[in-house]
């Protein structure tokens, strides 16, 4: 293939559609999963794996896309998008969890040996589950870096650089959070750390509120003993009819921390709050977006907000790398939102140029790896339906100080 026949190859944009889709399907162990390659970089294509009892290909699908506009937004061409999902009930026992993931592993073990796609972590999926995955694939590895603490800092500095913008004080700063796990709980020690007022949270299992701050360290040692049932506990808060009921209490900023989709247009309409800054990944249908401009609601593109997943800092971090990302990442969304407002043009289209005018790099790392990945497809068995080098974290660095100058 010569170059001019490449040049015409390659999207003008980040494509909706991915590259393809392996569907994996064994009835002996009630296994039901799809893994989602939405584009390919040097290196891989890399995602979490979600373990949820209703996960569905549409849901991968979106979710390894949204992945693509990450690395694309931070100009990273080693690895492409990607993204699994497995059908797992809550309540399976720690020996079938473990030989259910087995098997998946076994199934795309091609995938992974060949490095087409890199299994990271996800909700309700840990870094033994990982572990367990590359097991049944006969290929052993160390438990992965925990991508969850990155993914909070990111968005705890979109949080600030909004109360900012809008001359909102920390103490003032009323926030809440739909859906408190392992992201939604760094994130709320942060908001604590920092003065503002986290007035509501939920879990899968409900949501409580008190408008004068929840205790965090209250829900932390209180979840430690119950999970998600923290807030069915009896304590220093009330108790929602509803997990509806969060979107319509007076916050300042409300922060989605939980499924695709869980922000509908009747959730905007509810919603009645300054800013939405996402740290999950398309928590928005298309009607609840038109919704939320209408209302005059400020929405923060998820693949912006939420990226530190993928460019660090790790809780290990000393203070210094911490406080330095923390700060260049919060001055990047104050230039994004001064520079929306001066275009008039909603943040997430001025995001999403960026990774349009980005993917063409993104593409030709990947283009060598598309042959060998078609190659795997036809090979697998079954129905076809690691961090970033120092040279490239410095990359990263200079973007994000350079960005929407």
């Amino acid at each position: 293939m010569n170059e001019r026949t490449i040049e015409a190859l390659i999207p003008e944009k980040v494509p909706d559609l991915p590259l393809f889709v392996t569907e994996v399907k064994n009835p002996e162990f009630d296994l039901q999963a799809w893994v989602v390659v939405h584009s390919l970089g040097s290196h891989c294509s890399c995602g979490g794996v979600r373990l949820y009892p209703d996960v569905t290909r549409q849901e991968a699908e979106l979710l390894a896309r949204a992945m693509t506009y990450k690395y694309c937004f931070h100009g990273i061409t080693d690895r492409g998008g990607a993204k699994a999902v497995v059908q797992l009930p809550f309540d399976i026992s720690a020996a079938d969890r473990a030989k259910v993931l087995r098997k998946f592993g076994e199934h795309i073990g091609s995938l992974l040996r060949s490095k087409i796609y890199q299994p990271w972590m996800d909700m309700n999926c840990s870094a033994d589950d990982i572990v367990d995955i590359y097991q049944g694939a006969g290929i052993k590895r160390s438990p992965p870096d925990n991508s969850a603490y990155g993914t909070a800092m990111s968005t705890f500095a979109a949080v600030m650089a909004s109360a900012e913008y809008y001359h909102i004080p920390p103490e003032q700063c009323k926030i809440t959070i739909e859906g408190l796990g392992k992201v939604g709980k760094y994130l709320a020690v942060e908001i604590s750390r920092w003065g503002g007022k986290l007035i509501g949270a939920s879990t899968r299992l409900g949501a409580v509120a008190n408008l004068k701050g929840l205790d965090v360290k209250e829900i932390l040692e209180t979840s430690e003993k119950c999970n998600d049932l923290w807030v069915k506990e009896n304590r220093n808060w009330q108790m929602l009819c509803c997990r509806e009921d969060l979107f319509s209490l007076p916050m300042n900023i409300h922060i989605p921390c939980a499924r695709i989709h869980s922000i509908t247009e009747k959730v905007a309409s509810n919603l009645n709050c300054r800013a939405i800054v996402p740290a999950a990944n398309v928590p928005c249908t298309l009607q609840a977006e038109t919704k939320i401009h209408e209302k005059g609601m400020m929405l923060l593109p998820d693949f912006v907000v939420n990226s530190g997943g993928i460019i660090g800092p790790c809780p290990n971090c000393d203070d210094e790398i911490r406080h330095r990302f923390i700060n260049d990442f919060k001055e990047m969304i104050e230039r994004l939102l001064r520079l929306s407002e001066r275009k008039q043009t909603p943040p997430s289209v001025l995001a999403s140029l960026v990774c349009h005018k980005n993917f063409r790099n993104l593409w030709m790392a990947g283009r060598k790896k598309i042959p060998l990945s078609r190659k795997i497809l036809r090979a697998l068995k079954y129905r076809i339906v690691n961090g970033t080098s120092k040279k490239g974290k410095s990359k990263i660095n200079r973007t994000i100080r350079e960005k929407f100058t």
